[in-house]
């Protein structure tokens, strides 16, 4: 009599599946989820209204167009957004609700609901920002300056999978705040909208403690200097010195903090499992 026994790694997909799978039915049917598609194809609009509104050459010229909008209002504005707004709750509304004990009583690895809940935020908000980001890069074409060609389908395509990697950083920050504090949206703002912007003054490598610093060292080689940043003060202008460092270092470095805090939120959801699995019990 032969017993056939499950491969770990095997039983472990399952589960990530699983949790996968639940996780984006329930993102699905939030109404939050039409609201970010509709932030995020908003700025559909712009290039129309340069089109017909604008009488300066930035109104006829779609590709700085379309760079200014991907990496001024996507990367530095939306996809944050969408981080916290989606990353935030992944852990965070379970423990708001204190339905956190219940979720850790489940035969699952705990994690496989941190990676799985992570994966469904991930796909599903990729889609809405790339989507997004075609949307809005045809509807430049219309403008001027800008057609569909090989080159600028890279572009577009480079643009996209640095937006993917904008979302895995922020998210696993938002995610990691959801699981340690009780209001992460409020230092999740605090990091990406405050402590971002006060690094840019600060001399020095403080740069190097953002998720900013990596993307914008990401973002394709265009004919704007990303060298120097000129910081306007009462007294004047005067430039910061930047370290510069390789795409691959940036990648690499972009993905080590996105599974610090990953790792971080495994750790605190498992500690919690033995402190509410008890109260539970007893």
């Amino acid at each position: 009599m032969s017993e056939t026994f499950e491969r770990p790694h095997v039983r472990y997909t399952q589960y990530l599946n699983s949790t996968f799978s639940h996780a984006s039915v329930m993102m699905l049917r939030r109404r939050r989820v039409v609201l970010a598609a509709v932030l995020a194809l908003s700025p559909l609009l712009i290039p129309l209204a340069v089109a017909f509104l604008s009488e300066t050459p930035f109104g006829e010229d779609g590709s700085r167009v379309f760079v200014f909008l991907v990496e001024n209002l996507y990367l530095k504005a939306i996809a944050p957004l969408l981080a916290l707004f989606f990353g935030c709750m992944l852990i965070g509304e379970d423990v708001e609700l204190q339905t956190i004990p219940y979720l850790l009583t489940r035969p699952l690895p705990r994690s496989a609901i941190v990676l799985g809940r992570f994966l469904a935020y991930l796909s599903i908000s990729s889609t809405i920002l790339v989507v997004s980001i075609a949307m809005i890069f045809a509807a430049c074409t219309s403008v001027g300056n800008l057609s569909f060609s090989p080159g600028t389908i890279r572009l577009v395509v480079h643009y996209a999978v640095v937006t993917v990697l904008a979302l895995c950083g922020y998210g696993a920050l938002a995610m990691f705040l959801g699981a340690i504090t009780k209001h992460p949206i409020v230092f999740g703002i605090l990091f990406v909208f405050g402590w971002q912007r006060l690094a840019m003054y600060i001399p020095g490598m403080v740069d190097f403690l953002t998720i900013e610093k990596y993307l914008t060292t990401l973002l394709p080689k265009l004919a704007t200097q990303r060298e120097n940043t000129v910081i306007r003060t009462a007294l004047g202008e005067f430039e910061k010195q930047q370290l510069l460092i390789t795409g691959p270092k940036a990648l690499v470095g972009l993905l080590i903090i996105t599974s610090l805090f990953m790792a971080g939120t495994c750790l605190i959801v498992r500690w919690r499992e033995y402190s509410a699995a008890r109260a539970v019990a007893g």
